[in-house]
């Protein structure tokens, strides 16, 4: 619409364009409901996950110090995914209605994620139960499984207890991944990049216990440390290389890399809370005399990194610039 003819008796009057009308621009948008609660709420959700499958994996949950007879391996795991679970009720905005979060599983990962957690937590929970010690007594030894997965029962628990965490672990970079009006979310690379840091964070967590009570550290632990870092390492760089024009990307690829998260996604997350743990973890497998250092060490830094992975997608979640032209 250029040129607006009107009428007036045998009178034509050319009514000027509408420049406001003509061309209509929206720039680019930061979304502002996704920050650092659920950063933290995936971070706890992914390291619990990971913890339990690591510790069950690497067959570690025994000599790893023990709380009412529970190992604490599964502690950690229990109590960072109830923390994540109590952090996700309170995001609804009304924590009496959390059930609604239950009630979209075949349309919503978020219900995907809150039925895993529950699996999870039930599942692991009872699987444990026979170990509970209260005193000297244990009163729930005769159930007829063995909370080490050692006999069939245990066993099928312990494989259903891991699927759940599988899913707790890759849920939050799925609900991200999912829509495509953030292009720097919509991509595979972004539920890889928390699953692979969750593991990390957890295979981190478990060789941090097994120095603190002074057990040998293995070559393969390490390796399996240095390999899941490096894997990391290789899908956050993949995400950050490709469809680097795409509007909306671009505006996020701009903000990690030279703008306002330069400092703490290039300093802390790519270099000290990714890189850096891979090059230390493949010293440790070469050393062995360094590698109770290289655990507590990659412990202190891939925590940290993974939490700011996770707040620094968040915060770059950018809507596209649209332009509107009438014609």
């Amino acid at each position: 619409m250029n040129i607006v003819n009107l009428s007036i008796g045998s009178e034509v009057k050319s009514a000027p364009q509408n420049p406001f009308m003509d061309h209509f621009n929206l720039e680019a948008r930061t979304q502002r409901v996704w920050d650092l609660n659920h950063a933290i709420w995936f971070t706890l959700m992914g390291l619990g996950g990971g913890v339990f499958l690591v510790g069950r994996i690497l067959n570690l949950t025994e000599g790893l110090g023990h709380w009412l007879g529970i190992p604490m391996v599964d502690i950690i795991s229990f109590v960072a995914i109830a923390i994540g679970g109590l952090i996700l009720v309170a995001d609804l905005g009304r924590p009496l209605q959390f059930w609604r979060a239950f009630a979209n599983v075949r349309t919503s990962w978020i219900s995907w994620g809150a039925w895993s957690d529950l699996v999870f937590l039930t599942v692991a929970s009872i699987l444990v139960l026979p170990a509970l010690t209260l005193g000297s007594s244990r009163p729930f030894d005769g159930l007829g499984w063995e909370p080490d997965g050692s006999d069939a029962t245990g066993l099928t628990m312990e494989i259903l207890a891991g699927v759940a965490a599988i899913v707790v672990m890759t849920y939050a970079g799925a609900v991200l991944a999912r829509p495509r009006s953030i292009p720097y979310w919509n991509s595979p690379a972004v539920p890889i990049q928390f699953l692979l840091s969750s593991l990390a964070m957890a295979t981190a967590t478990v060789l941090a216990l097994e120095a603190i009570h002074d057990k040998a550290i293995s070559r393969g632990q390490m390796l399996l440390l240095g390999a899941l870092a490096t894997g990391l390492l290789v899908a956050v760089v993949v995400h950050l290389s490709t469809h680097q024009d795409t509007p909306g990307k671009q505006q996020s690829l701009d903000s990690l890399l030279r703008g306002t998260h330069r400092q703490i996604f290039v300093g802390i997350v790519v270099l000290l809370g990714t890189a850096l743990p891979a090059l230390l973890a493949f010293v440790g497998a070469a050393a062995s005399g360094t590698r109770t250092a290289v655990a507590l060490a990659s412990f202190a830094l891939l925590l940290p990194g993974g939490l700011l992975l996770r707040l620094t997608t968040l915060r770059v979640g950018i809507f596209p610039p649209v332009h509107i032209q009438s014609k």
